[in-house]
């Protein structure tokens, strides 16, 4: 049988065999299943009388539909055409651009809900009560003007405890100033963090905004501060955005590390290739680096070797990777780099402890470590160090410091401590170290050779009260370290403790170390600010010791207005601006008047009397 009869044959088969399982009621005809109509013809069309022809039209003489024939011009649009369509086009651009924008708002309300969003009206990480600088601390000055302070402040400074006065004044949560974006307002102030070596208090302030309310300025803080912090991490929230507005290969490395973080291999050597092709693209150890935290997360086979051998700097980028990878970086590079990487690298745990020693000293001279802190870190050193020589290390001279069998063991213990410093610098991270212990020592004349010492180690961790216990030595004991004694109590005792005498203001120095008309200067622009010099005296020194007092710019006009209208946070702006200098030495007598007449009409003469001690110390 051909195919075409067994086809025809199944079909019949399968007719029979539904027939046969369609049940037909007893007595009943076979009801249709099928809607009403359906299968019937349709009904024919009823003929429509033709409309009359209008004048100037054509008609069909065959009764046929009329059709119309488009015509196509070629001629070009006029102007009035034309501007026509282009308003169109902007119409739909910018109804584009509206879907898109509110497409964009509504997945930000997912990311951060309206409940969770952070006000920018105030920002920062600590409370007025907690940092003694109120909410309104800036007063009415002007944002813009505040902003270029702080862009150009060259830090660290000269000194500790006005660096320590700045941070508190940075990271309190304070009122955004009038006339600046307020992005850009917490930017600066990161920014300046990191100079000041605040690797911790800028990683902190710069999350207190939400990232979709960055700016070019606020990508630039978080790249910083997550550097500074060696937090790659730290990026990926504003990596996206940042990429889109920077045209650098900073920002596709930046994405490949938190693609790769996120182990999405291929989006991360994706970023990595595009990063490589643009302009000024990252090469050597910088690429390598990347790649290598791009290797960290991800099973891809990107984990370059990073060579140093080449390398003569060590920037931001290389710190922060380098260490977040726990990578050995070379000791020359660290210690060649400048004062505030040795407070970033302080505080970096990847690091081995051994190799921080040098710059947890140098960071609690900045300001970063607290004396405190540097004790810790002390007693960290010694607990993987050899029990049996710790005795004669720095951390077995500071237990015996504090836990010698008599008073006269623990004051040698100290004088171990204070002994050959390398630099002003080390010699004031000794006193910084051993304030506590100092603070220890009963007030006796037994120690009047070391009573300047004792005293300088304790005002150096803001010991006041302990330190005028030792009024009583200062004023019996002679020589240079009678005059050392006498000057730090003159200044930094909570309350006049010595007589205050205008020949030994002048004489002092004379036989010490560094330079004595500076110190001399120092010493009478102190008293003089703090208010405990007579006027005739003051009057008098001036002339003596060649300090020109009547000296006015617009820096001293600008400190003293802000004094004037109580702005505690706007007067320490202003201090840090007329103390742009690593050194002593090179801190203007005159602008230290300014500075300290200032902080203390504010409210912050503590600040001030410490900040004159370490004027006497560290010169």
């Amino acid at each position: 049988m051909r195919p075409r009869t067994k086809l025809v044959a199944g079909l019949a088969g399968g007719v029979a065999l539904l027939a046969i399982g369609i049940p037909v009621a007893i007595g009943q005809s076979p009801q249709s299943i099928l809607p009403p109509g359906f299968g019937s013809p349709p009904p024919k069309a009823q003929p429509q009388p033709a409309a009359p022809a209008q004048p100037g039209q054509a008609s069909d003489n065959s009764g046929g539909e009329v059709q119309e024939v488009p015509t196509l011009s070629l001629a070009p649009p006029t102007p009035a055409e034309a501007d026509a369509a282009a308003a169109a086009q902007d119409e739909a651009d910018n109804a584009a651009k509206a879907a898109a924008q509110e497409a964009a708002d509504a997945l930000r309300k997912q990311d951060i809900p309206e409940f969770a969003r952070r006000s920018t009206e105030h920002v920062g990480i600590l409370g007025s009560a907690v940092t003694g600088i109120p909410q309104d601390g800036f007063g009415n000055t002007s944002g813009r003007y505040l902003n270029t302070l702080l862009a150009r402040l060259d830090a660290p400074i000269a000194s500790r405890w006005l660096s320590m006065l700045l941070r508190r004044a940075l990271t309190t949560d304070i009122a955004t100033p009038g006339g600046v974006n307020a992005s850009d307002w917490v930017a600066e102030r990161a920014l300046l963090l990191t100079r000041m070596g605040e690797a911790d208090a800028a990683h902190l302030l710069i999350e207190k905004v939400d990232p979709d309310k960055g700016t070019p300025r606020y990508y630039e803080a978080v790249l910083e501060s997550a550097m500074a912090a060696a937090d790659p991490g730290a990026l990926c929230p504003v990596a996206d955005a940042a990429d889109a507005t920077a045209k650098t290969s900073t920002w596709p490395l930046a994405r490949a590390m938190c693609a790769g973080l996120q182990n999405d291999g291929g989006t991360a050597s994706a970023l990595v290739d595009r990063a490589r092709s643009l302009p000024g693209a990252a090469n050597g150890i910088d690429l390598a680096l990347a790649e290598r935290v791009v290797g960290a997360g991800t099973a891809a086979k990107r984990a370059p070797q990073v060579d140093w051998n080449s390398v003569n700097s060590l920037t931001s980028w290389r710190f922060g990777l380098g260490s977040a990878l726990g990578l050995e970086i070379p000791s020359y590079l660290l210690d060649q780099a400048g004062l505030a990487m040795q407070g970033w690298r302080a505080r970096a745990p990847m690091l081995p402890v051994a190799s921080r020693a040098k710059a947890e000293r140098v960071a609690a001279t900045l300001g970063v470590v607290s004396s405190a802190d540097l004790v810790d870190f002390v007693s960290q050193i010694a607990e993987g160090g050899d029990p049996y020589a710790m005795d004669d290390s720095p951390a077995g001279r500071l237990r015996k410091a504090y836990a010698g069998e008599t008073e006269a063991d623990r004051v040698a213990a100290l004088r171990a401590l204070w002994k050959d410093p390398e630099d002003e610098r080390d010699q004031y991270a000794s006193r910084i170290l051993t304030a506590r212990a100092a603070a220890r020592i009963t007030p006796s004349s037994d120690y009047a050779s070391d009573v300047s010492n004792l005293i300088a180690a304790m005002l150096s961790a803001g010991l006041d009260i302990q330190a005028a216990h030792w009024a009583d030595v200062a004023r019996g004991a002679s020589g240079t370290a009678g005059d050392e004694a006498w000057a730090l109590m003159a200044v930094g005792a909570p309350r006049p403790a010595v007589d205050i005498d205008a020949d030994r203001i002048a004489a002092f120095g004379d036989g010490g170390r560094g330079s004595a008309k500076l110190r001399a200067q120092l010493l009478y622009v102190s008293l003089a600010a703090l208010g405990r010099l007579k006027p005739s005296d003051a009057q008098d020194l001036a002339g003596k010791l060649d300090v020109p007092m009547g000296v006015r710019n617009l820096w001293t006009q600008a400190i003293d207005q802000a004094a004037a209208r109580r702005e505690p946070a706007t007067v320490v702006v202003l201090a840090a601006v007329g103390m742009q200098t690593s050194d002593w030495s090179q801190v203007q007598p005159v602008f230290l008047y300014h500075i300290l007449a200032a902080l203390r009409s504010v409210g912050l003469e503590p600040e001030a009397r410490m900040i004159a001690a370490e004027a006497l110390m560290r010169t």
